[in-house]
């Protein structure tokens, strides 16, 4: 009797071995595997890969101030017991991006929100709403604009403050808009945080699956509530100056599995499997 030959498992592949990407910007990893699950780690960060119907895929960012050059990306991947039996190394190529600097001046009162410890301590929740990570993509196609009041102040541009040396970049798009304007959700998803930050004042944050969270920041009121879903174009919020704020407008951040990046790219790009 003749004995069948076993089919042999497909080796894994990295279907985008290269990611090329600008500072500030956002790129798509796509594996085909067959795994249990897969994880991607780029500069010492893990990325949660989601299923795909041949493997894996999920959203590398870079942020503003991250160094150009090339760096390596590995993924690993689990059985079902959950052990690794296998890595892949890929390239991110990073390309410089030429940020503009602001220079902000601040009253006693708001300078004392840049203290550290407040710093420190916000950023806290912020890595804890980031670190839980929805495998589901909840949103599709490209994000709306949450306001319809002009940019003031785009994402990316480095930061002084008072004649101080540039301590960072603008992590986000500000708009400018009246007190008590509407904002918008900028796709769909569930809401995870609703409440106020010591910098970013009251905040709305809603996860969009896959590592993908956007932030509403400097409200003068929230409308939802935690683990709500909500629709494109779903009010969320009201401006205002809540947090460090020198005057009324609409704060909005998006984040790629805990790194900000410019939000307007995913107005213009859809971003998916």
């Amino acid at each position: 009797t003749p004995t069948s030959t076993p089919t042999p498992t497909p080796q894994p592949v990295l279907q985008t071995a290269t990611l090329e990407v600008a500072q500030g910007g956002a790129a798509v990893l796509r594996v085909s595997a067959v795994a249990a699950s897969a994880v991607a780690t780029f500069e010492e960060r893990a990325i949660p890969l989601s299923a795909k119907s041949d493997g894996f895929w999920g959203v590398v960012g870079v942020g503003a101030d991250h160094a150009s050059g090339s760096f390596p990306l590995t993924v690993t991947f689990f059985d079902d017991a959950g052990a690794s039996f296998g890595t892949m190394t890929g390239t991110v190529v990073v390309y410089d991006r030429d940020y503009p600097v602001e220079f902000l001046y601040l009253d006693p009162d708001t300078s004392s929100l840049l203290d550290p410890a407040l710093s420190a301590q916000e950023q806290a929740v912020r890595s804890s709403i980031f670190g839980a990570v929805t495998a589901e993509r909840l949103w599709s196609g490209t994000f709306l604009y949450p306001s319809t009041g002009p940019i003031s102040s785009p994402y990316g541009i480095g930061r002084s403050y008072n004649d101080g040396p540039v301590t960072g970049f603008h992590h986000g798009t500000d708009f400018q808009a009246d007190e008590g304007g509407l904002v918008v959700a900028s796709n769909a998803g569930r809401v995870v945080y609703a409440d106020a930050l010591p910098i970013r004042g009251l905040s709305v944050i809603i996860d969009h699956g896959a590592g993908v969270f956007t932030g509403y920041h400097h409200l003068s009121g929230a409308t939802v509530s935690v683990g709500q879903s909500v629709a494109p174009g779903d009010l969320v919020g009201y401006v205002g100056a809540s947090g460090l704020a020198t005057g009324s407008h609409l704060h909005w951040e998006l984040v790629v599995n805990g790194v900000e990046v410019d939000p307007i790219l995913w107005t213009v790009d859809e971003y998916g499997p």
